[in-house]
């Protein structure tokens, strides 16, 4: 394994990232900055868009001013022009004064609006009107000092000039008029854009929070779902974030520490166990030691003893010694692990073959049923396995079980799925093959008490008394499944006894036995 360092400049800082067989450089940016980010151009993009209503508004609100103001233009117009007609009518000389202020009016509006009107209807028409204005008004006023000879060409001028002045004041209401309606129209989609936009932004803003935050948490959770089923020994996906890699860091010291210190409380317990072991072994060597001391002492005593008499004593002597050598044979075959031969064998077979194997040594009256299909392989070594069948088999017999099923067949792994199960092994190698068998031991005995379960699988734990036995069969069993990279399951089933089901990983599924 090789290290490469990688400098982040936003917190000038290296970080180490581990690989195989090449470095790769990871830019790592923290959840807190990509959640921070998607808030901060959430932010400025609601800004934005206020910003847009605010600028749209203040242009309708200037449009509805200038509309305003050509609107009290052409009402000056109108009220010009009827102070003209009530003139040529009626001769109503102080309709003039009104007509005046009417045209002042009018001028006071091209002055303070004149960039308005200027938008509106360009230069040279505003500049037109107010010569229209002041050349109307002027007329208008003179009227009465015209010579009545020359009034109807004078009124016909005034009303062509009255009528001019309508006209353009209609037209620019007019152009006001489009210029509000293109204005409102314009608002409204850019209103629409910058709402489309939002509403776009929000959206990808939460697929990007759901990408990158979301379901790197979802992940993380998985996995943690993984070590915690037995499937996974360490937190191993890798990660650009910040955060979910210093807790993966973390949390994998922290698993490396726990296992460190259950390491540590195994060996104490074996030690302390071993105790037991050895107050065991010497009690049960301590018989034909004492046998054999006695016959010794005899033979010493009585040197002129009768033929006969000695050559039972020396027999004694050669059981007894016998018998210790069968009681420490059977403590070393217990802890000696041999290299596994792997061949592939008929499951139905092996049952078979080490069911015979422990027959002689099962209490009369104990019935052992056998579910296996003949065509059912698995690759396995033949020896260690007639020792796992041997031992369950055995185990549930001495524990008072009076039938004992053994069956075989290929499953999916749902062992995680069992309630109360307690599983041992490598069950991550069984999950990750697309198929597995399952050796199934199951019995009607009082069960494994739920005080003891836990210690079952562990080195020189027996329930029996000092003496009875060694306490490594399980552990024994437990070890050569894990060398087949397998795993095993201890289970209560709800009609009461134990189920110990091994399982072990296949290749393809077989043609038949094949269950889900």
């Amino acid at each position: 394994m090789r290290t490469c360092m990688l400098r982040d400049e936003t917190k000038n800082r290296c970080d180490t990232l581990h690989c195989n067989d090449s470095c790769n450089v990871y830019v790592m940016v923290s959840l807190r900055s990509k959640i921070l980010g998607v808030y901060a151009i959430s932010k400025l993009t609601l800004l934005a868009f206020a910003i847009i209503v605010f600028a749209d508004l203040h242009y309708l609100y200037r449009q509805i001013e200038a509309g305003q103001a050509v609107a009290d233009l052409r009402r000056s117009a109108l009220e010009m022009r009827r102070d003209e007609k009530n003139l040529f009518l009626y001769g109503d000389l102080d309709g003039l004064t009104h007509f005046t202020r009417e045209a002042d009016e009018a001028r006071r509006l091209l002055a303070t609006f004149r960039a308005t009107f200027v938008g509106i209807a360009g230069e040279t028409d505003v500049r037109r009107l107010e010569t229209l204005i002041d050349d109307y008004a002027a007329a208008v006023r003179t009227y009465p000092s015209v010579s009545p000879a020359h009034r109807d060409a004078a009124s016909d001028a005034i009303r062509t000039q009255g009528s001019a002045l309508y006209q353009t004041t209609r037209d620019m209401l007019t152009r006001e008029r489009v210029i509000l309606a293109k204005a409102t129209q314009g608002a409204r989609n850019m209103l629409f854009i910058a709402l489309v936009t939002v509403v776009f932004i929000g959206l990808a803003g939460g697929v990007y929070l759901l990408h990158s935050v979301v379901r790197p948490l979802k992940r993380l959770e998985q996995d943690l779902s993984a070590i915690d089923e037995g499937r996974a020994n360490e937190l191993t996906r890798p990660s650009n974030d910040r955060e979910i890699r210093s807790f993966v860091e973390a949390f994998n010291a922290m698993l490396a520490h726990m296992r460190a210190q259950q390491a540590q409380v195994r060996q104490n317990e074996k030690v302390a166990a071993l105790g037991v072991l050895a107050s065991g072994v010497a009690h049960e060597l301590n018989n034909p030691l004492s046998n054999i001391s006695t016959s010794a002492q005899l033979l010493l005593e009585d040197a002129d003893a009768d033929p006969e008499m000695k050559t039972l004593w020396l027999t004694q002597i050669d059981g007894e010694t016998e018998r210790a050598r069968r009681i420490v044979r059977r403590l070393l075959d217990s802890v000696r692990k041999p290299q596994p031969n792997l061949r592939t064998h008929g499951v139905a077979d092996l049952i078979q073959s080490s069911l015979r194997l422990v027959d002689s040594q099962l209490p009369a009256g104990i019935h052992v049923c056998v579910d296996a299909a003949p065509e059912l392989e698995c690759t396995a070594d033949r020896e260690r396995m007639h020792q796992v069948f041997i031992n369950l088999v055995k185990n549930a017999a001495d524990a008072g079980a009076r039938h004992i099923s053994v069956s075989a067949a290929e499953k999916r792994w749902r062992a995680s799925s069992e309630p109360n199960a307690l599983i041992a092994g490598d069950p991550a190698a069984v999950a990750a093959a697309p198929m597995a068998l399952r050796l199934c031991v199951r019995d009607d005995g009082p069960g494994i008490p739920d005080a003891v379960r836990d210690k079952i699988f562990h080195p020189f734990f027996t329930t029996r008394d000092a003496g009875d036995g060694t306490g490594l069969g399980l552990y024994l069993v437990e070890e050569i499944v894990a060398e087949h990279a397998g795993c095993i399951v201890l289970t209560t089933p709800p009609e009461g006894g134990s189920c110990f089901s091994i399982w072990l990983p296949t290749r393809t599924p077989a043609s038949t036995g094949l269950s889900t």
